[in-house]
């Protein structure tokens, strides 16, 4: 039986009660003590010698109760323990300082041992060579994320000290047992694909599925149904239509709709990159791949994306060189990293878009036809906003509201003279162009009434160099030159040293019509505090 004592901490009172237990010829099995607290497991104990017990007790100066308990405080935390290891779908593996295994979780056991061969108290060098126990012992179990290789599959290696002392001394050479070193250390091995997955979560803030996507025309109900009813088939899937009709919100939906849809969904724009980067980022590096590659390499979206969703977008751009590597990942899912020799296979979804005729790029050669019949496996292809106008109303409604929500003002209504020029205009950029115009309009928007001329504003040609570094005159309110340019600028999370360049220097030509980060960023649509940061980074206003 285990029971539990509460009693006064003063000194010698576990004494006192061990006494008063032995003096009964009880054998404990197991005894704990904390702060107000006696724990004991006695296994001859019965209920009815139990209650003759609490009553032998009670003769002990500051006793005051005891009960039966299920399990001692150890016997808890190590079952917390093993259920929280065993949850955890990544290897972890602990390690004494001496190198011989203390503790692994069921992933751990069954990638790197056999279920009828325990690892505990093995040494850690009979499953992993690299690193060593004793660079471990050296680096006090504390190392930067590196890559392994654990029973044939490659992890990211993540090693946490047990042990160490708070002041942070460096671990001596004499090994352990000494004061300031730590007792051993925990492995963990991240997979590529949970490391996807944790992407995947920063990056999808909306969670996009097909209810979210707006749009009750015939022309929308009927991609969507037929988009809803291929995303639970397992095959590469094609997405055409013109540019700006919502590839990458259906590729999204896709994912989600998917069998997939617990497991990462990443993301590549074939066109935005050369083809050397693109490769890397597609297929990942090996360590010393080229000169600033990462020590110990780096998985690609590939690996990230294993057992999940991939979306290749303008996928027709890419090289005819990455176009004969994407072709054996989808015959055989296996590839090399750029640099590498090792043979990595990835269990990936791929979903792909374009706005161009890849039937047509396979003819002329432009495209590798056997790549082209690989992706179009199944299809759909997106309506142009001029085939769905009956969605335009809902679109304008939604965007309005969403830009007056990020420029912190009241959502202004729509006339219907608004509504009227937007339907009957030809939008070349579809639902993209449609929204960064109502996007401009609301973000220079000085009533509560957005009208058709408003729009019409917002539309208008980008004024000369000249008349852009033109000062208004007194009183008269004007658009700040290039104010969509600044504001796709501001918003460009990859700033070089060119885009830099360009938002000091529109910035300083704005600051002198609207000197306050507050005006400058109402008339831009952007947030205060973005625009207040970038003043103060470009040093403008003192």
């Amino acid at each position: 039986m285990r029971f539990e004592i509460t009693a006064e901490n003063r000194l010698g009172i576990t004494r006192d009660v061990v006494d008063n237990l032995t003096s009964r010829g009880l054998d404990i099995r197991a005894f704990e003590v904390t702060p107000h607290h006696i724990y004991a497991d006695i296994p001859a104990l019965s209920p009815a010698r139990f209650d003759e017990l609490v009553t032998g007790l009670r003769h002990v100066p500051g006793f005051h109760n005891a009960k039966p308990i299920d399990h001692l405080p150890t016997e808890r935390r190590r079952a917390q323990l093993h259920a929280t290891l065993a949850a955890l779908g990544d290897p972890v593996i602990a390690v004494h300082a001496n190198g011989l295994i203390a503790q692994v979780n069921p992933a751990a056991q069954s990638i790197a041992g056999t279920p009828n061969q325990s690892l505990r108290d093995q040494p850690l060098a009979s499953i992993l060579s690299d690193p060593d126990i004793e660079t471990l012992r050296q680096s006090g179990f504390s190392q930067g994320d590196r890559e392994v290789t654990l029973g044939g599959q490659t992890y990211l290696l993540q090693v946490e000290p047990i042990g160490r002392v708070d002041d942070g001394s460096p671990v001596h050479d004499g090994g352990p047992g000494e004061d300031d070193a730590p007792w051993g250390g925990v492995l963990i091995f991240h997979r590529a694909a949970r490391l996807g997955r944790v992407l995947t979560a920063l990056n999808e803030h909306s969670h996009t599925g097909f209810d979210d996507i707006i749009g009750t025309s015939r022309a929308m109900l009927r991609v969507k149904n037929q988009a809803q009813r291929l995303a639970i088939v397992d095959a590469p899937l094609l997405i055409l239509g013109e540019t700006g009709t919502g590839k990458e919100l259906f590729a999204r939906a896709s994912h989600r709709a998917s069998k997939r849809h617990d497991q990462p969904f990443l993301a590549l724009n074939c066109a935005a990159l050369p083809e050397g980067l693109a490769e890397s980022e597609l297929f990942g590096y090996a360590a010393g791949a080229f000169t600033s590659a990462r020590r110990g390499g780096k998985p690609g979206l590939l690996e990230l994306a294993d057992g999940g969703s991939l979306f290749l977008d303008e996928i027709g751009e890419l090289s005819p060189y990455l176009q004969a590597k994407l072709l054996r990942v989808l015959q055989d899912g296996r590839f090399r990293r750029v640099g590498g020799t090792d043979e990595i296979s990835a269990d990936v979804r791929i979903i792909s878009a374009t706005n161009r005729n890849l039937e047509e790029m396979s003819h002329n050669g432009s495209f590798r036809e056997d790549l082209y019949f690989r992706l179009n496996v199944l299809s759909i292809t997106l309506p142009a906003l001029r085939d769905r106008r009956e969605d335009i109303d809902a679109l304008a409604h939604y965007f309005v509201t969403r830009t007056a929500r990020q420029t912190e003002r009241a959502t202004p209504h729509i006339a219907r003279d608004a509504l009227q020029w937007l339907r009957t205009r030809e939008w070349k950029g579809n639902v993209r162009e449609l929204e960064n115009t109502l996007f401009r309009a609301v973000a220079l928007l000085d009533g509560d009434i957005l009208a058709a001329s408003d729009l019409q504003s917002a539309t208008s040609p980008a004024p000369t160099d000249e008349a852009a570094t033109a000062r208004p005159a007194s009183g008269q309110a004007s658009a700040p030159p290039h104010h969509d340019v600044v504001a796709q600028a501001l918003l460009c999370e990859n700033h070089g040293e060119a885009m830099d360049m360009l938002e000091k220097n529109l910035l300083e030509q704005l600051y002198p019509d609207y000197p306050s980060s507050r005006k400058l960023a109402a008339r831009l649509g952007l947030s205060h505090t973005a625009i207040a940061n970038k003043l103060r980074k470009y040093g403008i206003g003192g």
